[in-house]
């Protein structure tokens, strides 16, 4: 994977149109997948498309077969991943049996070497070969596997406390995305083989993560390169040391190592659900690789929903949190195809969708405990505004008081604006409630209401109130009327409706009138 990940919140092609979005039906994880091979998979080539067939344009350029038409190395062994998802919920379906060999053949004819410079893209090869075994029992997935490990390990190093290497040439950069999934895949080849020597690795790897790459509570950064850490926020950071935690906890034969594994797992997944989340639902995290990061999360949830040991309130909520997620990317698919882009608040109304976000939509679906009935999902009714649509605006985390890991501030000019997509249980009245500071004096903004189809509803002026300091943060309540699911909560700097003067703004809450 690139590090040169592409973390756009605005989606190709998003329009105003105003189609209906479809209709609230019960979620079907069968039909999720139909629709997605229809849109991606091309069987004479054995290959999943980069872009939607029906797209207004082909994909100019990238690093797939075929210019990018293609997907890529990294994005193809993800596509893997989803249909090894479809195969485990519904073992007796021929057709995704089949399509994990398929999907194998054809990129074994894409890329017969099979060489990259990025581990990580190797890495994540060789994880899914190790599903794929224990689904078939083919000895080529765990030949390959074998294979790619061994070559793998050849860039581990002592250097910045240990670790693979990202790249094989060009960096010295270490991160969960390369380190990870090696874990899970010395585990599985352990487990297959009883060869001690991947448990001494996958130890030594674990060890590396959790003592360089977290802050050895709850939160997992990304990446550590000329001994300089990023700690950067991303799902699949969080999915992949939970996995890692819970592999070495099934071949760990000491209690306590296996409590704290658990703990460890269990104290990532709580930060990501309540810091990388809206109402609920995992954030947006752009096109391009960072579309695929979602899946990667799930897949741990879902891992660690069925991990034995684990607190009956706790499995609880991780499976809620596994249905919510799954249901609200189903009424977010769009009526023509039935596709779901990176941002799951909200429907994409035309236009590209790249198969590597539509298949974490998919593997939403595929990973959720049925059955689903119809509902619209409003979780808690809070909404960071870091984690939401923005323009022209940055994330801070300076003043301190901030609910979730930031607040919107330098928001002062025409045109920008955050934008919160909520969603209501029944059309009707609702209360806003918005947080923030405003030490430079009293404030005013524009609220624009929208439908889900961005049909304007309403504009409402906001006046906020003077606070003391940046550090001290307020409340702001307003009125506004709603239609039953989704809504866009627009607060606009608009110098033509008389905004004006400085604003931090921190999260919204949308809760019923009483």
């Amino acid at each position: 994977m690139r590090s040169w990940i592409f973390l756009v919140l605005t989606l190709l092609g998003l329009s105003s149109s105003r189609a209906a979005a479809p209709a609230l039906t019960a979620p079907d994880a069968a039909v999720a997948m139909r629709d997605f091979l229809s849109a991606y998979w091309d069987a004479d080539q054995q290959y999943f498309l980069a872009w939607n067939r029906g797209g207004p344009f082909s994909r100019p350029s990238g690093a797939g077969p075929q210019g990018g038409k293609y997907s890529d190395f990294w994005w193809e062994a993800q596509l893997w991943d989803l249909v090894l998802d479809a195969a485990q919920r519904d073992p007796q379906n021929l057709e995704y049996q089949r399509l994990v060999n398929t999907v194998y053949d054809g990129f074994q004819k894409a890329y017969p070497d099979w060489q990259n410079d990025f581990n990580d893209d190797l890495g994540w090869w060789a994880q899914a070969a190790m599903r794929a075994y224990k689904i078939t029992q083919q000895p080529r997935y765990l030949e390959r596997a074998k294979t790619l490990f061994a070559d793998i390990w050849t860039y581990w190093n002592d250097d910045l406390g240990g670790g693979v290497l990202w790249r094989r040439s060009g960096s010295n950069q270490k991160n969960v995305a390369t380190n990870g999934p090696l874990v899970v895949t010395a585990v599985r080849l352990y487990q297959a083989t009883g060869d001690a020597a991947y448990l001494e690795r996958a130890r030594r790897l674990y060890d590396f993560l959790d003592t360089r790459l977290t802050d050895g509570a709850a939160r997992v950064y990304d990446n550590i390169e000329n001994g300089q850490l990023r700690n950067w926020d991303f799902t699949y950071n969080i999915g992949n040391f939970a996995l890692s935690s819970l592999a070495l906890r099934e071949v760990s034969d000491n209690a306590a190592q296996q409590t704290k594994l658990l703990a460890r797992a269990v104290s990532a997944m709580d930060w990501g659900l309540a810091n990388l989340t809206n109402a609920g639902i995992f954030l947006d995290e752009g096109t391009g690789d960072g579309g695929g990061f979602k899946g990667v999360m799930l897949r741990g949830l879902r891992t660690l929903a069925d991990a034995p040991g684990l607190e009956p309130t706790t499995r609880a909520r991780y499976l809620d949190a596994l249905r919510d997620n799954a249901t609200q990317v189903w009424n977010s698919r769009r009526s023509e195809d039935g596709l779901v882009g990176s941002d799951w608040a909200s429907v994409q109304r035309r236009g590209v969708i790249e198969s590597l976000a539509a298949a974490s939509a998919v593997a939403a679906l595929q990973l959720a405990p049925g059955p689903l009935p119809a509902r619209v999902v409003t979780g808690n009714g809070r909404y960071e505004s870091e984690n939401s649509a923005r323009e022209g605006v940055a994330s801070s985390v300076t003043a301190s008081g901030f609910t979730g890991r930031g607040y919107i501030n330098n928001f002062v000019r025409d045109g920008q604006f955050v934008e919160f997509r909520v969603n209501a249980p029944e059309a009707g009245t609702y209360r806003v409630a918005l947080r923030y500071s405003a030490g430079g004096g009293a404030a005013i903004r524009a609220l624009v209401i929208e439908d889900g189809a961005a049909e304007k509803l309403n504009t409402v002026k906001l006046e906020f109130a003077a606070t003391p300091n940046w550090q001290t943060w307020a409340e702001l309540t307003a009125t506004v009327t709603l239609p039953s699911g989704s809504s866009r909560l627009r607060v606009l700097f608009d110098k033509d409706s008389g905004s004006r003067n400085w604003l931090n703004l921190d999260a919204l809450t949308l809760g019923a009138v009483r």
